[in-house]
């Protein structure tokens, strides 16, 4: 055997040894990350698409000396967040459910379902939600926009608690404590 087809040889073989490890660990993995779900976290999640939103969730890490600029930066976020998971939940839901009526009526008529036949609903699905659509993106806007103050709040306090931090370390280790390594 020649390198080349042994190295091909053995790429293949850990492929499918990696697929079948991953086959057998899924059902413990899923029932590992349900319970993490549980415990608290140390930084933010963020989780796989939903189905009908197609929007990955996100749990926000909850710091143990929050500030109050803090709390309501967050508290903002998961606001708009909900708004945004809700509104593609059910727009997404209403274009599922469409789509189904519209390809029962081509198939009720003697059509075949075609991406010419289906160009013809998405253009009129459209044209139906744009003013919803509009809706929702002048909402989005001033949600965004509403979050910058607090935001900027929150992120100064962070910067200068920090500051603060850093400074009382470097108070408290003398010359020779420190790592001239770094």
């Amino acid at each position: 055997m020649t390198p080349l087809v042994r190295r091909k040889v053995c790429t293949c073989t850990r492929a499918i040894i990696k697929q079948r490890h991953y086959s057998t660990t899924t059902t413990t993995n899923a029932r590992v990350s349900a319970d993490s779900l549980l415990k608290p976290i140390a930084a933010d999640m963020i989780g796989t698409p939903d189905p009908v939103s197609n929007l990955r969730p996100v749990r926000y890490y909850v710091f143990s000396k929050e500030s109050n600029a803090e709390k309501e930066w967050r508290e903002l976020k998961e606001k708009v967040d909900e708004f945004n998971r809700n509104f593609w939940y059910n727009n997404n839901k209403m274009f599922i459910n469409a789509k189904a009526e519209y390809e029962d009526k081509l198939k009720q008529n003697g059509e075949n379902v075609t991406p010419e036949a289906l160009s013809i609903f998405y253009k009129d699905f459209l044209d139906q939600s744009y003013d919803r659509q509009m809706k929702y993106n002048r909402e989005w806007w001033k949600l965004n926009i509403g979050m910058l103050y607090p935001g900027m709040k929150a992120a100064i306090r962070w910067m200068t608690h920090s500051k603060q931090k850093l400074s009382q370390q470097q108070k408290d280790t003398t010359f020779w404590e420190k790592s001239f390594e770094s």
